[in-house]
């Protein structure tokens, strides 16, 4: 008789933490969506557009380590529920109409609330949501809610921007948005307190587990363990190396504008199709991980990335459709290999005690991206104009092969641990 599934009977719980993973976010990156406009409403110049990403990303790479330290010792739904809060109401900050040091402040207020534990919080909740052959389905689904559901939010707060643009200003519009996510935040946090129940979570508690909870107590000791293991080292480059598209595919929207030609409104539907992309590609990755391998699928999604830079990268010209195209193939390898490396864990043998501070490390490398990327690309852009872009596509294809050859290093080392008997 087969194991039951613990997946489908915490399938609403996976769905709620997914959408709360999802709307947590809208504030911190909704200026990317609204370039232009978030430009000229707070008078900002394109250097200092990017500083905020690297604001952001520097907060969260301070956060992951000390946040997965903390969702070992913390409840989830404690952590989860007092990050989505404590962003809703710096949200509301930013109705104030501020300057740009103020606004450097409120993304750094962002970085501190939206990334400290919660992140971490979530993985380690979602992990205990699965049996170890579902672990792959379950950040799929997982990817694929949270694609849905930004799919979703976008189509809304474009709606709200455009209505109150149209009616009185672009800063009426966008507080609009600002509006919209913050009181989401603010009532998701209120409402994964009391919806959210840890004792739940293990729907099967049996004397091990209960041994189990004991040793997630923090220690120094763990720390140290987390640290002297090759396998979360190799797992963090990886995960920066593809993370690195995560980040600068935002860039494909003045890319299309500024060589193609588009319309500002054709230019953000480029950025914006990756959300319809994503459900499809999180299930896709998550399902075949489980049947084919985790690190074959991986190797598959930096391998698409990689082609599809190269394209862009050797291709002289292309028209608007061919361009959408090649997007469309970047996305699906991006959000299919999004969260593998974390489903990852069970076969490289990091502890179920030792998760929160493995995500904690991973995240802290592999997001690296996030606070260097935004400001490599505005430098780049200012110094080099429109060929700047050429740069970054070849910069872009460079990670994906460190990725593909530290992806290789990872599988050796996991086939002879395996043959030594050591996992």
């Amino acid at each position: 008789m087969g194991t039951q599934s613990k997946l489908k009977k915490n399938m609403l719980r996976l769905i709620l933490i997914s959408i709360a993973g999802t709307m947590i976010y809208g504030l911190p990156y909704f200026r990317s969506y609204y370039y232009d406009a978030y430009l000229q409403t707070y008078g900002l110049t394109n250097a200092q557009m990017g500083m905020f990403g690297s604001i952001f990303g520097i907060m969260g790479a301070c956060s992951y380590l000390f946040g997965g330290v903390v969702a070992d010792i913390f409840t989830p739904k404690k952590l989860m529920s007092v990050s989505m809060v404590l962003t809703g109401l710096g949200g509301l900050l930013h109705l104030l109409h501020p300057n740009y040091l103020m606004l450097v402040f409120i993304y750094l207020l962002w970085g501190f609330t939206s990334l400290f534990a919660f992140w971490p919080a979530l993985l380690k909740v979602l992990r205990s949501l699965a049996n170890e052959d579902e672990q792959s389905k379950a950040y799929g689904f997982m990817d694929a809610t949270r694609g849905v559901t930004n799919a979703v939010q976008l189509a809304v707060t474009l709606a709200i921007f455009n209505a109150l643009s149209k009616k009185a200003s672009d800063l009426a519009g966008l507080n609009g948005v600002v509006i919209f996510y913050s009181a989401i935040c603010i009532v998701m946090g209120i409402g994964l307190y009391f919806v959210l129940d840890e004792r739940k979570f293990e729907t099967e508690k049996k004397d091990d587990v209960k041994a189990e909870d004991e040793e997630s107590k923090f220690s120094f000791a763990i720390v140290k363990q987390v640290l002297k293991m090759p396998v979360v080292w190799m797992l963090s480059l990886v995960v920066c190396c593809s993370y690195t598209m995560n980040i600068l595919f935002y860039y494909f929207t003045p890319y299309a504008t500024a060589n193609l030609s588009m319309t500002a409104a054709a230019g953000a539907m480029v950025t914006m199709l990756a959300q319809y992309v994503r459900p499809v590609a999180c299930v896709v990755g998550g399902v075949a991980a489980d049947r084919i391998g985790r690190a074959n699928v991986m190797y598959g999604t930096l391998g698409i990335m990689l082609a599809s830079t190269l394209v862009l990268i050797f291709a002289g010209s292309m028209t608007s459709k061919v361009f959408i195209g090649i997007c469309v193939c970047i996305y699906f390898g991006m959000y299919a290999a999004y969260s593998l490396a974390f489903s990852m864990f069970d076969e490289c043998g990091i502890p179920k005690h030792m998760s929160g501070t493995a995500i904690g490390l991973i995240c802290t490398i592999g997001y690296m991206p996030e606070f260097i990327c935004p400001l490599l690309a505005g430098k780049v852009l200012d110094s080099y104009g429109n060929a700047g872009y050429h740069i970054l596509f070849v910069f872009l294809a460079v990670m994906m092969v460190i990725g593909l050859v530290i992806l290789t290093v990872y599988k050796r080392y996991i086939k002879k641990m395996h043959a030594k008997g050591a996992l």
